[in-house]
């Protein structure tokens, strides 16, 4: 009880220490007449702030992207990216990469549009919402979509992951949605033991039956791509961990 007491004190005690800091500033600029660069000064701050102890300026800026948009007008709020490389499967796609520390961003572009975008959660806390869907990542399981899994990807190795994908209906505009769970560091034993025994059986060569994906599809997700072209290539577009690694760490 006594741990409690403390963890509940804290935030209270933080927030009027940052309080205290943007006064502070406030009251320095002012007494040198310089209003614009007091506003970005408690502007810099607060975005700080709720940066460091929320997700919702992230959650804010992924809600904008949308499939159909021009690469241009997705960049004038993304930015540019820090890696990108081209699609094997269709050589007229590309994937722009975007890492930060809670996420990371993949945008894929064909002739110049949107065509498909996926994110993979870097924290436990950032449960992005899953467009068109009651899903959230890193908190409702894969299963618990409404629409039934067509097709499943996998791999161990050069990257442990397990994805499986669902076409969305006219509301949403049909778009194909997948799901994932993704290693780059965080993933657990058990899911990536079944991730493990499952390629296992693939390169044997065996009859994969539905209940041994179970255990998989019991997970929570750490990803999601949403997109109007297949699956696959969202699925291709996934870095393997030497090259998450090489770019963002």
């Amino acid at each position: 009880m006594q741990s409690e007491e403390l963890a509940v004190e804290a935030s209270p005690n933080l927030w009027v220490k940052m309080q205290s800091i943007a006064l502070a500033v406030v009251a320095i600029m002012l007494s040198l007449g310089q209003w614009n660069d007091t506003k970005d000064a408690v502007e810099v701050i607060y975005e700080s702030v709720i940066t460091n102890f929320t997700n919702e300026l992230e959650y804010e800026q992924l809600e904008q992207i949308k499939v159909g948009q021009t690469h241009d007008y997705l960049q004038s709020f993304m930015g540019v990216a820090q890696a990108s490389k081209p699609s094997k499967i269709d050589p007229a796609v590309n994937f722009f990469y975007y890492g930060q520390d809670k996420y990371l961003l993949t945008v894929a572009v064909k002739a110049e549009r949107v065509v498909g975008y996926s994110i993979v959660a870097l924290t436990d806390s950032f449960s992005a919402a899953v467009p068109y869907t009651e899903l959230s990542l890193l908190d409702t399981p894969m299963n618990s979509q409404d629409t039934e899994f067509e097709r499943y990807f996998t791999d161990f190795g050069n990257l442990d992951y397990y994805a499986e994908s669902h076409t969305l209906g006219r509301n949403a505009m049909f778009y194909n949605l997948l799901l994932a769970t993704v290693d780059y560091g965080q993933m657990a034993q058990p899911a990536k033991q079944a991730i493990q025994s499952l390629n296992h059986q693939l390169n044997m060569g065996s009859d994969v039956q539905a209940e041994a994906l179970q255990p998989l599809r019991q997970q929570v997700p750490n990803t999601f791509a949403l997109s109007e072209i297949a699956p696959e290539i969202m699925a291709e577009a996934l870095l393997t961990q030497f090259e998450f690694t090489a770019f963002f760490r």
